[in-house]
């Protein structure tokens, strides 16, 4: 699981916190990165699997997207949200590599893309950041860094429409690449690692 998340760019230390505090292990037999969502009382509530050596990747029978994995600042009215774990980790790496503390604001995935329905008023709102906002009354700031693809533009558009009025919403999709991953790698000269679409 280590091996598989230093070749994603992800820096060990912030490995080591994540495997320290229970948000990521290692499943046996089938050897997936597993990482975790909990509850405000600590309880597992949402697991997302990635193969090692495999292009697998899904959720855990019974996750509940309203806990996704998830960074929690001490005191912070800001929370930056992502598309996935692995782009809230390489965002906290990059933040680290230039020198910044990676834990000083609240980090959340999504859990997956956001798609607004085709009539803005009937769009559904994204469980996590639901979750989070009603657990959060003192957020003040939201910074959006999804996908840099048709999918990413329109879903910070559409929560930019949603949140506006009450909170300070920016969009920051990652200057090079499709996700924050894809900027990470690039930064480091590693490869770019591509799966197959979410299975059950």
């Amino acid at each position: 699981a280590i091996s598989y998340l230093k070749s994603r760019g992800i820096d060990k230390d912030i490995i080591n916190y994540c495997i320290e505090t229970g948000r990521i292990y290692e499943s046996y037999p089938h050897h997936n990165v597993v990482m975790l969502g909990f509850d405000k009382y600590g309880t597992p509530r949402y697991a997302n699997r990635r193969g090692i050596g495999t292009d697998f990747k899904g959720e855990a029978s019974g996750s509940d997207k309203r806990f996704s994995f998830s960074i929690s600042a001490e005191k912070s009215d800001t929370v930056h949200i992502f598309e996935s774990a692995i782009d809230l980790l390489s965002y906290a790496t990059m933040l680290k590599m230039n020198g910044k503390k990676w834990d000083e604001h609240h980090l959340l995935s999504l859990a997956g893309v956001y798609r607004p329905g085709k009539e803005l008023k009937k769009s559904s709102f994204p469980l996590a950041l639901k979750q989070f906002l009603f657990e959060h009354p003192e957020t003040k700031k939201i910074h959006l860094r999804l996908d840099n693809d048709y999918a990413g533009k329109i879903a910070t558009e559409t929560l930019k429409h949603f949140l506006s009025e009450k909170y300070e919403v920016k969009g920051y999709p990652p200057k090079r690449g499709k996700d924050y991953n894809d900027w990470l790698c690039l930064k480091l000269g590693i490869p770019i690692k591509t799966t197959k679409p979410n299975e059950r």
